[in-house]
């Protein structure tokens, strides 16, 4: 039963992340109105919103004037209702897991605006800094949290200053966020991961031709991939790597 609440509360709240993903770059209020469709503007009601079943029914298409629809509303309900099951299968009901699902909702929406429009809003990443040190007692610890935010905003804010404006303030605001959430330790485990995948997915882009030398490589997916995995799995990959370097 509680399994079945994650997936479908996971698949509600994803509905939700793909309003802050439109509206939020927009500076609209992702609260009201209600939703639309953004080609023809007529309103959608309660059967054109079910998650991922409405998509599949509508074979991707409004019901009004049957333009297409975004294959990121399903994708992004479908991670996160896969993420919510994740975060259940590993904390269960704990300040934790209610953490979990907080930064989940953080992450999703950061890595896809920045996705879209290249930006991450100072509305997500300053609230989830904010509510990543107030859950750290409950967590991580406050100590490590601020630690964390310092450690990975930092590094990232050292980065920009290097590579004279490479790096956006976006960028190491998230960073900040997630270091609030999983501690100094994962945030530099955070950092390794992110750094890897940013590094796979820029070569990806080459081989591709997709990208040249000179594209920027937007680092928020990266940074929300690396964070999420860091707090979720952070402890086991830790000890596991020091079990491996104690033979």
């Amino acid at each position: 039963m509680l399994i079945a609440f994650s997936i479908i509360s996971g698949l509600i709240i994803g509905s939700f992340l793909n309003v802050v993903i439109y509206r939020m770059p927009r500076r609209e209020s992702v609260v009201g109105p209600g939703s639309r469709c953004p080609v023809c503007g007529h309103n959608l009601g309660a059967g054109d919103l079910i998650p991922v079943l409405s998509y599949i029914r509508q074979q991707g298409k409004c019901r009004y004037c049957r333009a297409g629809i975004s294959s990121r509303y399903p994708l992004t309900e479908i991670i996160t209702a896969a993420a919510f099951l994740s975060i259940w299968l590993q904390w269960g009901l704990s300040w934790e897991g209610l953490a979990g699902v907080i930064l989940t909702s953080l992450l999703i929406p950061a890595a896809g605006i920045d996705l879209e429009y290249g930006i991450i809003p100072d509305r997500l990443t300053i609230p989830g800094i904010i509510i990543g040190l107030l859950f750290a007692p409950l967590t991580v610890g406050f100590i490590s949290s601020l630690a964390g935010a310092l450690l990975f905003g930092g590094v990232l804010f050292l980065a920009a200053l290097i590579s004279r404006g490479g790096m956006g303030g976006g960028d190491i605001k998230l960073a900040a966020a997630i270091g609030a959430f999983t501690g100094w330790q994962g945030a530099v485990l955070a950092f390794i991961l992110s750094s890897l995948l940013g590094g796979m997915g820029g070569l990806i882009l080459l081989l591709s031709r997709k990208a040249d030398r000179k594209t920027a490589v937007k680092l928020g997916p990266f940074l929300a991939l690396g964070g999420w995995t860091a707090y979720m799995w952070g402890t086991t990959m830790i000890d596991f790597y020091l079990n491996l370097l104690q033979g």
